[in-house]
């Protein structure tokens, strides 16, 4: 598998490598520090996917995001910002982005932010859910929100993952942090999607925001990683 990692900072260039060359074996990371650099490494062939900084040279705010999946629509991208605007994080996904990662993530979980794109799924940020948490409510169908929800047929462990799902934690983090195997965290995310009829974690975020379930804090739950903050 090859990762393009494109930022200009290289201080975060190697801060993030060793972490994403475990995603599997035999992960390779080639880097860029400006969008021209990185649309050259993409055009060269083999990248699975593409980690961008929003604010790297020639990205023209969303413009290379965009350059970039209309040569590559089936690529998918993540881009990475020391921003956590809002509107930052909607513009990213609404141009094609498959996610959105603040580098004030650690490295850890930006590779579990990964591993999710990777699958096929869309990562959204905790704070956008959290910032569009009050229009969702409006929308949501009678089950989110009145007694009776699919929420309240979770058992105490269940609503411990959920919680850490809306905070954004991969399955490793979760599995560290409550002391389970990470085939446990599984099973138990399989019978939290059955249980309130969704299909991927996003959904699952979005429909425990609508019922105002906070979280138990990403980074409490990252810190139990022992992984870096990437800056």
């Amino acid at each position: 598998m090859k990762i393009l990692l494109a930022d200009d900072h290289a201080l975060v260039r190697d801060g993030l490598v060793p972490f994403i060359e475990r995603l599997q074996p035999g992960t390779t990371v080639v880097e860029a520090s400006t969008f021209p650099d990185a649309l050259e490494l993409v055009r060269c062939g083999g990248v699975d996917l593409a980690v961008l900084d929003l604010y790297m040279p020639g990205m023209n705010g969303f413009g290379g995001l965009k350059e970039m999946k209309r040569e590559y629509p089936d690529l998918p991208v993540v881009i990475l910002s020391g921003s956590v605007r809002p509107e930052n994080a909607v513009q990213a996904i609404e141009n094609g982005a498959s996610g959105y990662a603040p580098k004030t993530m650690r490295g850890e979980t930006i590779v579990g932010v990964l591993r999710l794109v990777l699958s096929g799924e869309r990562y959204i940020p905790p704070f956008l859910l959290e910032q569009r948490s009050g229009a969702m409510t409006a929308k949501a169908p009678p089950a989110a929100t009145e007694e009776g929800s699919p929420l309240a047929g979770l058992t105490p462990r269940e609503r411990d993952i959920l919680d850490m799902i809306v905070d954004g934690a991969p399955n490793k983090v979760i599995a560290r942090t409550l002391e389970l195997q990470e085939v446990t965290v599984k099973a138990h995310l399989r019978n939290i999607f059955r249980k309130i009829k969704v299909s991927n974690r996003t959904e699952a975020a979005r429909l425990a925001m609508v019922a105002g379930v906070t979280g138990r804090k990403t980074a409490q739950a990252a810190e139990v990683s022992g992984s870096p903050s990437i800056h």
